[in-house]
């Protein structure tokens, strides 16, 4: 129970309670939301130079886009490469997937992507939602490679 302060004494004050409690349950309904239930990267074909990220969201309120970013190993910073906007769920679940075609490499070596993923609110508050990691080797390094020992045989 809460007391106000009313002169010297201090009355039960149970209207003020449920005043509070309208306003904290009024809070939780209008707040930001986006309830990420999965992130991930993977390599779906190895044969294609493509690296697909998909999430998945259990609840969306107020979201203006997700913010997907990447970043190679040999990088010190994430680049943002694709904003997306929300999607209307199916079967309760809001499903994202990108498909990233433009993944260079300066080594020729498999090297670990990484992904971040944000969302960013309709009021500008950005969140944080999570980081995957694929290790990735180009078709292009395969070929390459093979050509080289082709030459040998």
């Amino acid at each position: 129970m809460f007391f106000i302060y009313s002169g010297n004494m201090y009355k039960s004050n149970s209207m003020s309670r449920i005043y509070l409690i309208f306003a904290a349950a009024f809070l939780l309904l209008a707040a930001n939301v986006a309830q990420v239930t999965q992130f991930r990267a993977e390599v779906p074909d190895p044969s294609r130079n493509e690296i697909r990220i998909t999430w998945s969201v259990q609840q969306e309120s107020e979201v203006s886009f997700y913010e997907l970013k990447r970043k190679m190993s040999h990088e010190s910073d994430f680049s943002t490469i694709k904003q997306v906007e929300p999607r209307p769920a199916q079967g309760g679940v809001h499903a994202y997937e990108y498909i990233d075609r433009n993944v260079f490499r300066k080594s020729n070596n498999t090297e670990p992507v990484l992904y971040e993923l944000n969302v960013v609110f309709a009021n500008g508050e950005k969140r944080f939602i999570g980081q995957a990691e694929v290790n990735y080797t180009s078709t292009a390094v395969r070929r390459t490679w093979g050509s080289i020992k082709a030459m040998f045989q």
